[in-house]
């Protein structure tokens, strides 16, 4: 039985180190650069998707967030996730920033069955947790909350550090992302911009720049933009003055921007008073 029991966890291992192991044929530029346009193919799908509307809503007023657009899982009894993902956070004037890059894996133990493929997007709703993202290593359920994004009404009543998302593909019993670690990858950062950059140099000091991110940039904006009107309204028209004789528009009564401190143009005050 024991025996049974370790082949499986060694299938399970190798598959999932065969499925994560990145071609070694691409650069660190060139990964980075597919996945940041895999991570806009899955904001695209959760902007789309009906079932992620609460997203949509919390979307407005995230901090940032964090694709992961291919997240392996699996095991039995003992189970191993992991994947590349990528972080982008909203600017002062409600614009993207840059994206900076992490590794992400855990390791659990339990009643788990199964292999599984997972797009996550992670909305991180506080300060706090934008501060420990920037940092060299984070804990997900231990220095930042994690909940399951919420399904239905009342998604602007969560207060944790972070909302996760995902879309599974596959049968994984027990999946979750509580005690994952997300890992800074510097070495894609610096590949990917040409330079040395922290986290924090590219999103708050916005030091570096590339064309490659606009795609990210701009479906992230549309999806925080999701649940709003797609064409802004229009006030109403205001009725429009006529002559009760001739029936012809009378003309608009001119206007001061200083009436209503000093009162009418002297030209237009009754001599007699």
């Amino acid at each position: 039985m024991l025996a049974r029991l370790f082949g499986v966890l060694g299938a399970v291992g190798l598959s999932l180190a065969i499925a994560l192991a990145p071609a070694e044929a691409k650069t660190k530029r060139e990964k980075a650069e597919k996945l940041v346009a895999k991570a806009s193919d899955t904001v695209a799908y959760f902007a789309n998707d009906t079932a992620f509307e609460p997203l949509w809503e919390l979307a407005d007023d995230a901090k940032a967030i964090v694709v992961m657009p291919d997240s392996l899982r699996g095991g039995f009894i003992f189970g191993a996730s992991g994947g590349n993902a990528v972080m982008i956070a909203r600017n002062p004037d409600g614009s993207w920033s840059e994206p900076t890059f992490f590794t992400i894996g855990s390791f659990s133990f339990g009643l788990q069955a199964g292999i599984e493929g997972s797009e996550i997007i992670l909305a991180v709703m506080t300060q706090r947790g934008m501060e420990h993202l920037l940092s060299t290593t984070v804990k997900l359920g231990g220095d930042v909350t994690l909940a399951a994004g919420p399904i239905g009404g009342g998604a602007k009543a969560q207060t944790v550090d972070v909302l996760a998302f995902s879309r599974s593909r596959g049968l994984y019993g027990g999946v979750s992302l509580e005690g994952a670690i997300l890992k800074s990858r510097r070495s894609w950062n610096r590949d990917y911009y040409g330079a040395n950059v922290t986290p924090a140099d590219i999103i708050y000091r916005e030091k570096v720049a590339r064309p490659n991110s606009a795609t990210l940039q701009n479906a992230v904006w549309a999806l925080a933009h999701r649940d709003q009107p797609s064409s802004p309204k229009l006030a109403p028209l205001q009725p429009v003055k006529v002559d009760p004789v001739t029936g012809e528009p009378l003309p608009e009564e001119p206007k001061y921007d200083d009436d209503a401190i000093y009162g009418a143009p002297l030209d237009q005050l009754d001599d007699n008073k």
